[in-house]
C-alpha cells in the first residue's frame, strides 16, 4: 500500500485530482479489505492516518488558492467591460459610487 500512498500524494502534487481520487478509492478499498480480514497492521493503519492529514491539510490549500484566485477574477472583471458600453475599455476605472 505504500506505493498507493505514494501515488496518491503525487497526484495531489500536480493537481491531478481525479486520478488522485480513483487511486484513493482504490486504496480505501483496500484498507477495508484488510480490516475485515483482521490483516491490517497497525503500521499500515499509522501510514493510512498520515496520508490522511496530509491529504485533507494540502486539499484545504488548494482550496483556499483557487478561491483567492476566483475572486482575482472575478474583480479583474468587474473592470473589463463597464455596463452599457458594449465591450472592454482597457485603461478606465469606473468611478462612481
Amino acid at each position: 500500500m505504500n506505493a498507493a500512498a505514494e501515488y496518491i500524494r503525487e497526484a495531489i502534487r500536480s493537481e491531478q485530482y481525479r486520478q488522485a481520487l480513483a487511486e484513493w478509492n482504490r486504496y480505501a478499498r483496500q484498507l477495508r479489505e484488510a480490516v475485515e480480514a483482521g490483516a491490517l497492521p497497525r503500521d499500515q493503519m499509522e501510514q493510512a492516518r498520515a496520508l490522511f492529514e496530509w491529504g485533507h491539510a494540502a486539499l484545504l490549500g488548494a482550496r483556499a488558492q483557487l478561491r483567492a484566485r476566483y475572486r482575482e477574477l472575478e474583480a479583474a472583471a468587474a473592470y473589463r467591460a463597464r455596463p452599457g458600453s458594449g465591450e472592454a475599455r482597457p485603461g478606465l476605472l469606473d468611478t462612481r459610487l
